[in-house]
């Protein structure tokens, strides 16, 4: 048990520190192409109508505006994961 913590504590700590930034860089170029299937295949005429139907399902920007006082991770204590190490060794 005291194993698997320790390596879930490790997993947490590789999946906090990975760079998206390569992930965000591939979807920028798959949506270029999509852009560009789209433009080469959509007569121009209809492009009006898929902005339009883009503009539709856009999220609305003030939905998201959540505020930071709720998330103040300062106070937050780091992920230790040898916390609970003797309470599980008493099973």
């Amino acid at each position: 048990m005291n194993t698997g913590i320790v390596a879930a504590g490790r997993l947490q700590s590789l999946i906090d520190s990975r760079d998206y930034s390569h992930d965000l860089l591939v979807m920028k170029v798959q949506m270029d192409q999509i852009c560009d299937a789209v433009k080469s295949t959509v007569p121009q005429e209809m492009w009006g109508e898929i902005i339009e139907k883009l503009e539709e399902l856009e999220q609305h920007p003030e939905a998201l505006d959540v505020g930071t006082d709720s998330f103040n991770d300062a106070d937050d204590e780091p992920f230790d994961p040898t916390e609970f190490i003797d309470e599980d060794d008493e099973f």
